[in-house]
């Protein structure tokens, strides 16, 4: 489905003749499926996290680099990948809806990756016996590492690039 442009993003609700602005609710570049999800500075916040708590010193900036990306950093967590990306996507997906639509802005970026933590905790009821706790615990560190970061308002040198 990512592949075949079929994401409601403004572009593809532009080409259904919707008459709404075609910029990004959180920057000014035009709105495509790559932009919301990777190139926005929403997504790259986001993105530059995990990266950080992946151990990771760059972060993705498309779909596929993502896959390439993951399947270096978790060679033995593949269980996982989709948890995670699901996650991170309907969060960003969920706050661009929210921008766009009802006109309410996140006040921030980490609000992003709380809510990414908030349904990957809640998804690890579909998960079988020690992967549930493993996930919690994953989801655990991104959102210590992302609200430790705002209290001590330090930005990592990853979220500057």
């Amino acid at each position: 489905m990512f592949y075949q442009n079929a994401i409601l993003t403004k572009d593809n609700l532009l080409k259904r003749n919707w008459q709404g602005d075609e910029k990004c609710s959180f920057c000014s570049g035009s709105e495509t499926i790559n932009h919301l999800f990777f190139d926005c500075s929403m997504a790259s916040y986001v993105w530059s996290l995990v990266a950080i708590v992946l151990g990771s010193p760059l972060r993705r900036t498309s779909m596929d680099q993502f896959w390439v990306w993951i399947n270096n950093c978790l060679l033995n967590e593949k269980q996982f990948h989709m948890v995670g990306l699901a996650a991170i996507l309907w969060a960003l997906w969920r706050a661009r809806s929210s921008a766009c639509f009802k006109k309410k802005l996140a006040r921030s970026p980490t609000e992003n990756i709380c809510s990414a933590c908030s349904s990957i905790v809640y998804w690890t009821g579909l998960q079988k016996g020690d992967d549930q706790k493993r996930l919690e615990d994953g989801a655990e560190v991104l959102k210590e590492v992302t609200l430790q970061g705002v209290q001590q308002r330090k930005m990592p040198e990853i979220l500057l690039h």
